[in-house]
């Protein structure tokens, strides 16, 4: 099938460069991502992705294959299993920032999987941030849109995955003093933070440097924090904010599965669990539009069929003027691709989640309380 790249022509748009910013609150006994998603645009929906299906990425050649393991919930633009950012049910979340300087991996023996794909693949295949760093290894990315990657963990686990030079450089535990980032690679970010606290430089502005200086200031203090973790999140969200520009405003409560978000066009704090939902592929991927609601807004969510994802991507083009040109029937067509990916049912999910685990022990408790053995 000839491949609608969508992505690929986001490198198009203008600024894009000087977008996003992701700080990690590392305390391990309340872990919290905040994310800022800078971009011309900020319609997107929020799904919730269920477990259970057996997926194929859609680059071309030898694309990577994997079965999903975890739920998760995700923002997406570009469509399903595109996500800008997510969590999953085992408290692992992700997101992307762009990086000009970023450069993948050569081709090689690996499959091949897409810059946004990437991120629905972490989701679906990795509990911990130590899980997902094995896994990533298996797959290769395949594209000419430059990004670089923060995961974080229900333990507090952070790690940083930039592609420099045609080579994964990992940045994690005591190579990530400050589990921020922007739009610099993170060794430049570093420096810069470093002339800063040595008086040589202003973290002034809405720059990517500035963005990451005042951000990893405020996550350092944060590390135990005497008030609310997530208000702490929001605010060190507003103060790194692009006027204008920043679209979403998103805070995971990582132990707790837990998101919040706002939006530029609704500034109501909405939240969801995704303990409130079935997890299994038997049922439908479920979203709402990011605009919706106030509160706690898991009761909205619907089932997302093709003509919801076709809808989604063809609104996001039409948004964009000069997207404008790409012919109708190739979106519709990447629009169902998602439709390839068969439920496999749940064989593998008690093997893999941590609900599975205390299910058994309230189960053998049970039994052996009731005297009806195991």
């Amino acid at each position: 099938m000839p491949r609608l790249l969508l992505l690929l022509i986001v490198a198009l748009l203008p600024a894009a460069a000087d977008a996003c910013t992701t700080i990690a609150f590392t305390n391990p006994e309340r872990p919290i991502l905040a994310y800022n998603f800078d971009f011309p645009i900020g319609q997107a929906v929020v799904l919730v992705n269920k477990a259970g299906l057996d997926k194929t990425s859609e680059t071309q050649g030898r694309p990577a294959r994997w079965r999903a393991r975890y739920a998760s919930i995700t923002f997406n633009m570009f469509g399903r299993d595109s996500p800008m950012t997510g969590m999953n049910e085992a408290g692992l979340a992700t997101s992307q920032m762009w990086l000009d300087e970023a450069r993948y991996e050569a081709p090689d023996a690996r499959p091949t999987i897409g810059v946004a794909e990437w991120m629905q693949y972490v989701l679906d295949t990795s509990a911990t941030v130590e899980e997902a760093l094995a896994n990533i290894a298996k797959v290769r990315i395949e594209s000419r849109i430059p990004l670089h990657y923060k995961l974080m963990d229900a333990g507090g686990n952070a790690a940083v995955v930039e592609f420099l030079d045609g080579k994964a450089q990992i940045r994690s535990a005591d190579g990530l003093p400050y589990a921020v980032l922007a739009n610099d690679s993170y060794a430049r970010s570093l420096d810069f933070l470093n002339q800063v606290k040595s008086g040589g430089a202003q973290a002034q502005g809405s720059g990517s440097l500035a963005r990451f200086t005042r951000a990893a200031l405020a996550q350092q203090s944060a590390r135990d924090p005497a008030g609310d973790p997530v208000a702490m999140a929001f605010a060190t969200l507003a103060d790194v904010a692009q006027s204008g520009y920043t679209q979403w405003s998103i805070v995971y409560d990582v132990a707790k599965r837990e998101v919040r978000w706002y939006t530029r066009g609704n500034a109501a704090i909405r939240s969801v669990s995704l303990a409130g939902f079935d997890a299994s592929c038997a049922t439908p991927t479920l979203f709402i539009d990011i605009q919706e609601g106030a509160d706690d807004v898991s009761s909205r969510f619907r089932p997302f069929a093709s003509a919801d994802n076709e809808r989604l991507i063809l609104a996001t083009f039409k948004a964009t003027p000069f997207l404008a040109h790409i012919e109708e029937a190739s979106i519709r067509q990447s629009a169902r691709w998602p439709d390839q990916s068969p439920c496999r049912g749940n064989e593998d999910r008690c093997a893999a989640r941590w609900k599975c685990d205390i299910a058994r022990v309230i189960m053998v408790a049970t039994h052996q309380f009731t005297g009806r053995g195991t």
